[in-house]
């Protein structure tokens, strides 16, 4: 009996973040056009009416998947409107407990001897629960919730109360000011990370694309990524870079230099409001908390304007009529509440048996303390601390928060958290002879259309067999993973590193391994003349998805070379 695909999706339309139910009216992508595509379909400018230097529009976005799945010849394989509750390991394989909507709600499982859980980071809302009065009349809403609530919330002569100050707060908030007299609050709590990086496209004196800054090898040796390549003059250079004194000096000036650069180019000191939406931690911390520009006219003009402004403070109560109370005593009135204020870690899936999800790698929070694991955070930070001086000297206060009392360094991850810890982080260890899960997309990068293409490609691979298993033994296999995985939550502070891997100037390094894995050289670029020229291409060529186009038809073909679909034994 052959194989048999399934692709199971909870809501009525794929898509995830980019389904219809998801986005709203001026939602774009922070890519322009070009760098947000699988690298063996590029978004063609003429059919989806995208142009280049352009940020897509979402709803382009969903045009684009519904067509790149329609060509993949997957839209058979898909079944919409299945919530996944339980995943149990069976023996053979996995039991997926399922509730379908299209069928009255009915319940039923699926067993598979392969499963891939591409459910995202997070799944579930994080709500805060403020006491409010049953007189509370305007609509309270989580960011997720928006699109469904936008034509009651963005109405003329209305003002909404915006918590957060991610990407999301900022998309709502300018939402909240396109209607004729509508403003907005950004309300940013003291106790949180404060403002994200918020970056023009462009950036520096020379005027360099930043997503594509991004993904060029010379920039990329600017952050100590233990898993970046160690030897010729790569490994040269970042041993110059991150284990001498001078080299951590001019690191450090980098990342300053980059932080001002934003700054200046946003203007942010020149005015008393603008300055409020200054980030509290430098630029070497920021991982994926970095965002891009991506709307019609100046955010800050209207942050001057007043048509948005911004808070400092914490919501305390809910009073009687429209009334928002903060803690520090002062109220407002409001039309409605958007609570861009995260996702719960872990997301809603429910794993069997009891204590499963530890041997699978998965986020625990509030968990026992395992004197184990806690020697190995330690050694690794130990190791990262010895290898990369700069990870331990850097400043990682909050530098810039406007409270004094809140500028001290990051609270240490507590001993009885556990964030993804995954092979390649995409495989537990635990399951490396059995080959039967993957995680596909339990990171996240900037390179997400990238990504997502070498991972596919990788845990295909990884499950019929083709694919070598590492060769280290299973105590230093585990030791690497957890090197890796605590290295993004020293690295990335302001981001999401202590909770999963979090990849920004490290996702080259982390695509070559993935391409290294799968026999492939991850220096792709025209190699022609000898030694330093090559290197200067390497260096200095920024990276995108047509790197990386046909790599599944060179995967077949070095197959087929190889005595057809041979396993690894």
């Amino acid at each position: 009996m052959g194989q048999v695909y399934l692709v199971v999706v909870g809501a009525a339309s794929i898509g995830g973040p980019w389904a219809p139910h998801r986005i709203f009216p001026g939602l774009k992508t922070n890519n322009l056009w070009g760098t947000y595509e699988n690298p063996d379909f590029p978004m063609d400018e003429g059919k989806f009416d995208v142009k280049k230097g352009e940020h897509v529009p979402a709803e382009k976005v969903t045009e684009y998947m519904r067509a790149l799945i329609k060509e993949g010849g997957i839209s058979d394989f898909v079944r919409l409107n299945t919530r996944v509750e339980v995943v149990e390991k069976v023996e053979g394989g996995w039991k997926l407990h399922c509730t379908s909507k299209a069928a009255e709600d009915s319940s039923y499982t699926i067993t598979t001897a392969k499963l891939i859980l591409s459910t995202g980071l997070v799944n579930r809302p994080l709500m805060p629960r403020y006491p409010s009065s049953p007189n509370f009349t305007p609509t309270v809403v989580h960011s997720a919730d928006f699109p469904v609530h936008y034509t009651n919330i963005i109405k003329p002569n209305t003002h909404t109360l915006v918590v957060g100050a991610g990407k999301s707060a900022w998309d709502i908030a300018y939402a909240c000011t396109t209607s004729p007299n509508s403003t907005a609050t950004m309300l940013i709590r003291p106790s949180g990370n404060g403002p994200v990086w918020m970056s023009p496209t462009h950036v520096t004196p020379l005027g360099l694309w930043l997503e594509k800054l991004v993904f060029t090898r010379f920039f990329g040796f600017m952050s100590p990524c233990p898993w970046a390549g160690s030897t010729g003059f790569e490994g040269w250079m970042r041993s110059f870079l991150h284990r001498t004194w001078i080299g951590r000096k001019i690191v450090g000036a980098f990342w300053g230099i980059m932080g001002e650069d934003v700054v200046e180019l946003n203007r942010l000191n020149e005015h008393p409001e603008t300055k409020k939406l200054r980030p509290w931690r430098n630029a070497f911390e920021v991982g994926n908390a970095l965002s891009i520009l991506n709307y019609p006219t100046n955010f800050f003009e209207l942050v001057k304007e007043g048509r948005i402004k911004v808070v400092i403070g914490e919501v305390d109560s809910f009073r009687d009529g429209k009334e928002v109370v903060l803690k520090d005593g002062a109220k407002m009135e409001v039309d409605a509440v958007v609570c861009a204020t995260g996702w719960e870690i872990g997301g809603s899936l429910k794993f069997l048996p009891e204590g499963v999800e530890k041997d699978l790698g998965l986020p625990i929070t509030n968990g026992k303390s395992n004197p184990e694991d806690t020697a190995l955070v330690r050694k690794a930070e130990s190791e990262l601390h010895s290898c990369f001086p700069f990870l331990k000297e850097r400043d990682s206060s909050k530098l810039h928060h406007p409270d004094p009392a809140f500028r001290n360094t990051s609270a240490p991850q507590s001993e009885g958290n556990q964030p993804y810890r995954l092979y390649r982080f995409l495989v537990p260890p635990s399951d490396l002879t059995n080959r039967s899960i993957g995680f596909a997309g339990a990171l996240m990068s900037l390179g997400n259309a990238s990504c997502a293409y070498l991972q596919s490609l990788w845990l295909t691979a990884y499950f019929d067999g083709t694919l070598p298993l590492p060769t280290s033994s299973p105590e230093q296999l585990k030791y690497e993973i957890y090197r890796d995985t605590q290295y993004c939550a020293l690295r990335n502070a302001m981001g999401y590193g202590n909770k999963f891997p979090d990849l920004v100037f490290d996702s080259l390094p982390y695509f070559d391994l993935l391409l290294q894995d799968l026999g492939f050289e991850g220096k792709r670029k025209d190699r022609w003349g000898f030694g330093w020229i090559n290197w200067i291409k390497e260096c200095f060529r920024s990276y995108g998805p047509e790197d990386y186009r046909g790599l599944v038809s060179e995967w077949e073909r070095s197959l087929e070379e190889n005595d057809g679909r041979k396993k690894v034994e």
